[in-house]
């Protein structure tokens, strides 16, 4: 009977482990994970960069050079093979790069948050227990709202590549642009799409932006079949909107909106429209599932953006 090969990488682990080459403190090997690292720090074995676009991660030169794992995240033991760390830095790098945030906010974190000119302090501390004790398939989601440059965006990035490096997948989406992409490649093959059928594996959904646009029959099918395909998958989703999330119109008037992307297509001018909430923005029904499906927040203060 042939003897079956172990995988190349594991060979190597294991005649590296063997040839006694590895770290140790003392006597104890130590997987280099465990051990500081200027280079990757909080990430434990994983470096983050912008690329221009979205936030790419890669396994960091402590690990692909771990004198116990060779770069494998996965050692022997008791006659068979376990994670180094669990979730795996190669899981990851993987959920990480499919996550599609935005490069800018490669630094983005909840405790580094800074904007405390309005209810930011409040609302930081809510999502920290919420991402805290997020179950995936179990918790609420968020619906983030706030007038343009409260910090809306880095929030919802940071929250995304919080769960992404615990392991949970996560879709990042500009609203605008997603519908946009929809809609070229509709009109490109002349096929019907599902918005959902790339996005629907995804644990998590986040939604920059909901709402953004012209309003049209089309976008609005749009948000109500990402919606609904969350809340029929019972999957979790976290959007941010510039709308109010009261029943009433009660904000309207303090909303700043951005009237380039959502006033009508021959003007840029500020109109009732853009004033409208969310409820009014893109149905009862779709708002229904939203108040069901999320924890409603609103972020307050002094837009960062001119600062």
């Amino acid at each position: 009977m042939e003897t079956q090969k172990l995988p190349q990488s594991l060979e190597k682990a294991l005649s590296r482990l063997t040839a006694n080459k590895a770290h140790s403190t003392g006597n104890a090997a130590q997987c280099a994970i465990s051990l500081p690292c200027s280079a990757c720090q909080d990430h434990k074995g994983i470096r983050l960069e912008n690329d221009g676009v979205f936030i790419k991660a890669s396994l960091c030169s402590c690990v692909t050079t771990c004198k116990i794992c060779a770069g494998t995240c996965a050692k022997p033991e008791s006659g068979g093979v376990i994670d180094c760390q669990k979730p795996s830095p190669v899981k990851i790098v993987g959920l990480l790069n499919d996550a599609k945030i935005p490069g800018r906010y490669v630094d983005a974190s909840i405790k580094n948050f800074s904007n405390f000119t309005g209810s930011g302090k409040t609302v930081m501390a809510q999502i920290m227990r919420w991402i805290e004790h997020f179950v995936p398939g179990k918790s609420s989601g968020l619906l983030l709202t706030g007038s343009v440059g409260v910090g809306k965006t880095y929030v919802i990035s940071a929250v995304a590549k919080e769960l992404a490096l615990r392991g949970i997948s996560v879709r990042f989406a500009d609203f605008y642009q997603l519908v946009n992409e929809l809609r070229d490649a509709y009109s490109s093959d002349g096929k019907s799409m599902s918005p959902t059928k790339p996005l629907h594996d995804f644990e998590v959904l986040v939604i920059d932006e909901l709402g953004k646009g012209r309003n049209t029959e089309w976008e609005v099918s749009i948000a109500d079949s990402l919606i609904s395909d969350r809340y029929n998958g019972n999957k979790s989703i976290i959007a941010s909107t510039n709308y109010g999330l009261k029943e009433g119109n009660t904000d309207a008037t303090q909303r700043t909106i951005d009237l380039w992307s959502t006033g009508p297509q021959s003007s840029n001018q500020m109109n009732a429209e853009s004033f409208e909430n969310l409820n009014k923005r893109l149905g009862p029904r779709i708002f229904s599932r939203l108040k069901e499906m999320t924890v409603f927040l609103e972020l307050t203060g002094a837009d960062f953006r001119r600062h």
